[in-house]
């Protein structure tokens, strides 16, 4: 009986366990069911983004992604950077929170998150970070984790209402740093910003990036193949140019008119950082640029020609360039007629001073191909040096065209025009002003003046001789791009096709840099500029197209190390006094001889004047002088025939006499 009771009490225990778990699994599937298929206030992620991002960042994995980009050299090396500090605080705030907690880990997993840069001030970029939680807004527990995150990293947390969401500040109590976040629909979003975040919030109902057709066009074609994908909005692109640079950049603002939005995806390895994808034209657009950017451009050669002293090459490549301009023309009547009246007035003013055609006399030679190139000191100067090298169809042609230009300008203005030739290569010069400006725009403006020759299958111009027999030295002695390490690095990883072509040079072009940016960026950079250095060639292509632009930018890393510099070599032997004969080689003659005067003057590193003398068939012959750094006067004496004569007299920095020396 006893046995009975027992056997019946397990019985019911079992039905009770078993009606239990039932409720449970039934209870699980109805909460499964609502969680799954009942209407959840979803919002997209981009309608979060304020509409004055200068540029997103987009992952749909972000803590692989971030894991892999955070601990690569190249992110670690760049993070240095003044340029990107706001970037990386913000960045290793969002890393500590990610890294307090396992748990926030597992439940953000492969979610997407969207990282926006905007101007809030002046001279600071803020960041706003959305992550897409998709249905787990919906569950406490994600609440809950945050709660401990925020506990364990001992955060002074307080709370606010705006608008229908509540808002989570946080104050690190060591740093004193702020972080505004907030759960909105089915986003958490956090910024340093608390107009960022109360910006997203009050946006959201009435996005603009995310109903714009071109930037819908853009999230789809780029793929999600790479660490991430990177969205610039052009209109907002000055905003962050203006906070490094010192002055207007006119390209960088018909840019920005033209463009709306580029959108690129990010690779990143130990030796380079590389952004493909694509630029996408506005309805309305620059008449230059769009006539540019119809063409699909043409096969580069210029590196093969130009100095392995380059900083800074950039080359315009189209099909035609009387189609070029035709098509500029167009455009520009149709939709700019009180500019295409003044480009008008300048063409007819320019044809009628000198009797010529410029589609004929000017244009016609050219082949597509137009290389602007900055470049270090060469052999005989002291200062940065430009080239303007312009590809010809026939470079017979050229010359006649050339010749004949030279002989109308003569003809018509007081302009002396004068002609040496230098290792076979004939040097010429010629008033050529606003014709390049005219068709190709104000970057232009420097060669209006220009001195040119004739190389390979190229019209060299420069603003100054000197740069001119440089550049022919070089070129005579194979010193060119196409031998350099680095350009044909950069050469193997970008396409030898493009209508649009830059090449840095980062340990050649950042002297340059200093009167492009404002000072304070400048000396940012000067005292960091290693990280510039560990960057030292990069490369960014552009091809074109009727509706979409395809972009690819590469940068190569290579740790920069400070060469070791013999004590010998510190010193540039400036108090040097040997007065013998010292022998002034076949280039430095001719330099002096042809465009000096017969003045042949030495420079020192920074390009101060350190002498000057008379020369004569090669050698010192006449006025010696001598300065100290500071401009002032330090030896004077005379010379003949190579030889010091008569009395020297040697000065302090003060300008005292302090002895004279009969030679």
């Amino acid at each position: 009986m006893e046995d009975k009771k027992q056997t019946t009490k397990r019985f019911r225990i079992k039905w009770i366990v078993l009606f239990i778990l039932l409720s449970l699994i039934g209870y699980g599937t109805y909460r499964l069911i609502v969680f799954y298929h009942t209407p959840h206030h979803a919002t997209r992620q981009i309608y979060l983004i304020p509409k004055d991002a200068v540029f997103i960042i987009h992952s749909t994995n972000p803590v692989n992604d971030w894991k892999q980009f955070s601990e690569s050299q190249s992110w670690q090396s760049l993070k240095r950077s003044p340029s990107f500090a706001a970037v990386a605080h913000d960045a290793d705030m969002l890393d500590s929170v990610l890294h307090a907690n396992k748990n926030i880990l597992a439940l953000i997993g492969e979610r997407d998150l969207m990282i926006s840069a905007h101007r809030t001030r002046p001279e600071k970029l803020s960041f706003l970070y959305v992550v897409d939680l998709q249905k787990i807004s919906e569950v406490n527990m994600l609440k809950e984790q945050i709660d401990k995150i925020y506990a364990l990293m001992n955060y002074q947390v307080t709370y606010r209402k705006y608008q229908d969401v509540d808002i989570i500040e946080l104050r690190n109590p060591d740093t004193r740093d702020m972080l505004y976040t907030a759960f909105v629909d089915n986003h958490y979003i956090a910024s340093a910003s608390a107009k960022l975040v109360e910006t997203a919030v009050s946006e959201r109902n009435n996005p603009v990036i995310g109903l714009d057709p071109l930037f819908i066009e853009a999230d789809r074609l780029i793929d999600e193949k790479g660490v991430c994908r990177i969205f610039v909005q052009h209109a907002y692109m000055s905003h962050i140019v203006d906070i490094y640079k010192g002055r207007n950049n006119h390209y960088l603002s018909a840019i920005s008119q033209s463009m709306a939005y580029t959108g690129l995806n990010l690779h990143s390895d130990k030796e380079k950082l590389e952004l493909s994808g694509y630029m996408f034209l506005k309805d309305t657009v620059s008449p230059y640029v769009a006539a540019l950017l119809h063409s699909e451009g043409r096969k580069r050669t210029a590196h093969k020609i130009l100095s392995d002293r380059t900083a800074f090459y950039s080359s315009i490549c189209t099909d035609n360039i009387i189609t070029l301009v035709e098509e500029m023309e167009t455009t520009l009547a149709d939709h700019e007629p009180s500019l295409y009246a003044t480009y008008k007035k300048s063409y007819d003013k320019i044809e009628s001073m000198f009797d010529i055609s410029l589609r004929d006399d000017f244009l016609s030679w050219m082949a597509g191909e137009l290389a602007i190139v900055e470049l270090e000191q060469g052999l005989l100067g002291h200062d940065p040096e430009m080239i303007l090298a312009v590809r010809a169809n026939d470079l017979g042609m050229a010359q006649k065209k050339m010749e004949y230009i030279e002989e109308q300008v003569k003809k018509h203005t007081p302009v002396f025009i004068k002609k040496v030739t230098y290792k076979g290569y004939e040097i010429n010069y010629a008033e050529l002003k606003g014709f390049f400006a005219l068709f190709f725009g104000k970057m232009f403006n420097k060669f209006e003046k220009p001195y040119y020759t004739y190389v390979n299958d190229f019209v060299v111009f420069s603003n100054k001789p000197a740069t001119l027999l440089s550049f022919i030295e070089d070129y005579e002695q194979e010193r060119t791009l196409r031998n350099d390490t680095g350009f044909k690095q950069v050469l193997s990883e970008t396409d030898d096709q493009s209508t649009y072509f830059i090449y840095m040079n980062s340990l050649k072009f950042f002297p340059l840099m200093e009167p492009i940016l404002n000072r304070k960026m400048w000396d940012n950079l000067s005292d960091n500029r290693e990280i510039v250095y560990s960057f030292p060639y990069s490369a960014l292509q552009i091809t074109g197209g009727h509706s979409k632009v395809a972009l690819r930018m590469v940068m190569n890393y290579h740790p920069y190390q400070e060469p070791n510099i013999s004590d010998e070599t510190e010193f540039d032997n400036e108090e040097d006094t040997d007065m013998s004969e010292k022998t002034i080689d076949e280039l430095n003659r001719f330099y002096a001889e042809k465009f000096q005067g017969n003045i042949y003057r030495e420079f020192y590193p920074e390009g101060v004047l350190k002498s000057e003398c008379e020369i004569r068939q090669g050698l010192r012959n006449g006025k010696y002088h001598e300065y100290f750094r500071s401009g002032n006067l330090k030896i004077r004496g005379k010379y003949r025939k190579g030889h010091p004569k008569g009395t020297w007299k040697y000065y302090t920095e003060e300008g005292i006499l302090e002895k004279k020396v009969d030679m």
